[in-house]
């Protein structure tokens, strides 16, 4: 008998949603606000694949942009730090792995001071009810 179908979350949405109180005021989304904003964090699924009947590892694309590299590379610390506690907070994320760390890489061609990161959150689905 086949194992039956799940449902994932949406992993980018539930890493904005957790991510959003504990950055406040910073904007934290998965798309440039209109206007752009001085300092904002973006989240967005790279893709990665599903593990399992009911694990599915999301690679997420985290970049932090600010006015200047060292408020970058300290609003990419704190995002860095939440998200790898992310499974504390949030049941269906089990577990929390750091692929590429925080990188300062400025937004060409504004030059504009931007950090980036990857993280895959392992999520567990569950069957549709």
């Amino acid at each position: 008998m086949a194992a039956p179908a799940v449902r994932f979350p949406d992993a980018t949405l539930v890493a904005v949603d957790y991510l959003r109180p504990l950055l406040d005021p910073v904007h934290v989304g998965t798309r440039v606000p209109r206007p752009r904003l001085p300092e904002m964090v973006l989240l967005r699924r790279l893709g990665g694949p599903r593990r399992n009947p009911i694990v599915d590892d999301a690679r997420i694309d985290v970049q932090v942009w600010a006015p200047d590299d060292s408020r970058a590379s300290d609003l990419a610390e704190s995002a860095r730090y939440h998200l790898a506690r992310i499974c504390e907070a949030v049941p269906e994320v089990r577990v929390s792995t750091e692929e590429t760390g925080p990188t300062l890489i400025p937004d060409a061609p504004s030059d504009v001071p931007r950090v980036l990161m990857t993280v895959v959150l392992s999520v567990r689905g569950a069957v549709p009810t």
